[in-house]
């Protein structure tokens, strides 16, 4: 009997044992993941700091040059008819004139085509 006792005890300590390697791995492999969850919340802070960062620099440089746009429209009020102008289509022709028409020879032919030629005017597509 008294082997078998020894058998006994030998198998409960090695139970145990093994109980305490798995609760040891277990308690491991949590604080394994607390630790990624940390670096992961950690990394997504970072992120967002950088990306706020982005947004603040990119804030500013836009209302840097809206300013600089600002000030050169300012003293130069008809550039605003040539960006229009510059953003049209390729495929719309215009003309521009100036706006008091003094010195601008359509007016004598916008004079009389009104006075009954039937011509009409319109925007001409390069379609």
């Amino acid at each position: 009997m008294p082997l078998k006792e020894k058998q006994i005890q030998q198998t409960r300590l090695e139970a145990e044992t093994r109980k305490e390697a798995t609760v040891k791995g277990a308690e491991a492999a949590a604080l394994a993941r607390v630790i990624d969850s940390k670096a992961e919340l950690e990394k997504r802070n970072l992120m967002s700091e950088a990306d706020a960062q982005r947004v603040r620099l990119l804030a500013v440089a836009d209302a840097t040059r809206l300013k600089s746009e600002a000030e050169v429209l300012k003293d130069n009020p008809l550039l605003i008819q040539k960006i229009i102008a510059e953003r049209l289509s390729d495929k719309v022709q215009i003309m521009m004139v100036p706006m008091d028409g003094k010195g601008f020879f359509a007016n004598d032919v916008l004079k009389t085509t009104a006075a009954g030629s039937g011509f009409s005017f319109s925007t001409q597509s390069g379609r």
